[in-house]
């Protein structure tokens, strides 16, 4: 419990009660990398186009060279997103503790999005979802106006769980582009 609030195993369960309730967290949001279009596939099938897997790719560089890591994340189960996360752990295996695929995120509504991210009980939360909902969130959480993020943005945001409307930080907005990382804010 000495080592910033958190016990070894980094479980949030063994702080006391009145800790978890106003932790920080780092909450990561990723929009899928862009996928294929083809007019006979089922949208939750739709694999990645070679850009997205480029641009995959070139996330995943930054990721590991930025040494991020997730305690927990939280993935759509279509196709495009297993696609994209796949990729970036390939890169970094070790930032990744517990991979859960859900149905929920598929067309998931930002409040249906919101209410997974505040019953989630971890430090360190990334979400790989679609669009609408994850551009959504990242214009709500940063204050923006674009609600229309490009695939593959990686959104970075400090939060207090115990007010997740008002005790917000930005620490960034990036995407990749043309096999480099370009900032969004």
């Amino acid at each position: 419990w000495k080592n910033k609030g958190v016990c070894k195993r980094g479980r949030l369960n063994c702080l006391p009660l009145s800790l978890r309730l106003n932790f920080i967290m780092k909450l990561f949001l990723l929009r899928h990398a862009k996928s294929a279009w083809r007019s006979f596939e089922n949208d939750h099938d739709r694999a990645l186009s070679e850009r997205g897997v480029r641009d995959a790719k070139t996330l995943a560089e930054h990721i590991a060279n930025s040494q991020i890591s997730f305690n927990k994340i939280l993935c759509s189960t279509a196709r495009r997103t297993k696609e994209t996360l796949k990729i970036i752990k390939e890169n970094s295996s070790y930032a990744f503790k517990d991979i859960n695929y859900t149905e929920t995120l598929y067309h998931a509504s930002e409040s249906i999005m919101r209410d997974l991210i505040e019953e989630t009980q971890t430090d360190s939360l990334l979400i790989v979802s679609h669009n609408p909902s994850i551009s959504g969130m990242i214009s709500y959480l940063s204050g923006s106006q674009v609600y229309n993020f490009p695939t593959c943005v990686f959104a970075c945001f400090s939060l207090n769980k115990k007010n997740i409307d008002k005790d917000v930080k930005t620490e960034y907005i990036i995407r990749p582009k043309e096999g480099k990382i370009t900032s969004l804010v």
